[in-house]
């Protein structure tokens, strides 16, 4: 009979929850687009990262060789890169608003692909430790994983001073645009914080490395509240965002026309190119159309309304 551990029942809990925020971000990657800038469709990825990790940790259960585990332990070290990236997108879009012309412009072109080069760079060097190590115990042990975990370290401080830099800049300007996403990300710090911290732990600490690989209950429950709990509530965060924000906000003296919402967001970079592009843009410009009649419905009814109760009179 095949013995369940604690980390396959944990598992089970894992793949229920990131399934449903599988479908959640495929929306909210929808709703505010799908390119890279929008930050939302790195949720995407980062779910269906942990939807294999923890179908493979289940079939460990069964499994008569390592593959499994194997590939449950290098989807885990693979999921810091869609967070971090996730986390500034989510800031290019603060400062779109935060900063004026031109300068929105050269944050997302040049800044924002400053932290972006090096968390992709770490994914990589994390992906090439994994796949040359010869057994899923020997991937912490690896030089190009310590070395990526290294780079997200920096990438996380990078984003930290950006976002020390957005509440300033908000605090100076005294503008008030996207400030429940820069909310948002400010809270999520610490918690991706603790997550990088149990990956140095679990690559440069002896100690760690051995009850790690023992699986005794203490190192399951530490990798749960120093690991997995954090990247939940992280994913929950933004994907709470996604949901609670418009793709575009109103402007001050009324609603937007469909045509520059549009341009609104193509400005902001929410499409971005190839095929991909074209179907964000397909879908937001169809929502658009579908939120327009509706308002030009709502605004024809109560006249209508109004007229009726005339003729009724009339009568």
């Amino acid at each position: 009979m095949a013995h369940v551990t604690l980390s396959d029942g944990l598992a089970v809990w894992e793949l229920v929850y990131y399934v449903v925020t599988l479908i959640c971000s495929v929306f909210v990657s929808f709703r505010h687009g799908l390119a890279r800038s929008s930050g939302w469709i790195f949720l995407t990825i980062l779910s269906i990262m942990r939807v294999i990790g923890c179908s493979a940790q289940i079939a460990t259960i069964t499994a008569t060789s390592d593959t499994a585990e194997t590939i449950a332990t290098i989807a885990g070290f693979l999921g810091l890169s869609p967070l971090l990236l996730a986390t500034l997108g989510i800031l290019s879009r603060v400062y779109y608003y935060l900063l004026k012309r031109p300068y929105n412009t050269i944050f997302n072109l040049f800044i924002a692909r400053i932290v972006q080069v090096p968390a992709v760079v770490a994914l990589i060097l994390c992906i090439v430790g994994a796949t040359s190590a010869d057994t899923a115990t020997d991937i912490i042990n690896q030089d190009t994983v310590k070395a990526g975990v290294i780079v997200y370290l920096v990438v996380l401080i990078l984003l930290t001073l950006l976002t020390i830099g957005a509440n300033i800049t908000r605090y100076i300007t005294e503008r008030q645009g996207e400030s429940r996403m820069l909310l948002v990300v400010t809270l999520s710090l610490p918690f991706l914080f603790i997550r990088i911290i149990h990956s140095l732990l679990l690559i440069f600490n002896k100690r760690f490395q051995d009850s790690a690989a023992e699986e005794s209950t203490s190192s399951v429950l530490i990798e749960l509240f120093m690991a997995k709990v954090e990247e939940m509530i992280v994913v929950f965060l933004y994907l709470y965002a996604g949901f609670t924000h418009k793709a575009v906000p109103e402007r001050n003296h009324g609603k937007r026309t469909t045509e520059e919402k549009l341009a609104h967001r193509a400005a902001r970079g929410d499409f971005g190119g190839g095929k991909l592009g074209v179907l964000s843009l397909a879908v937001a410009a169809a929502s658009a159309s579908f939120s327009r009649e509706n308002y030009n419905q709502s605004q024809h009814q109560p006249a209508e309304i109004g007229l009726r109760q005339q003729h009724r009179t009339r009568e």
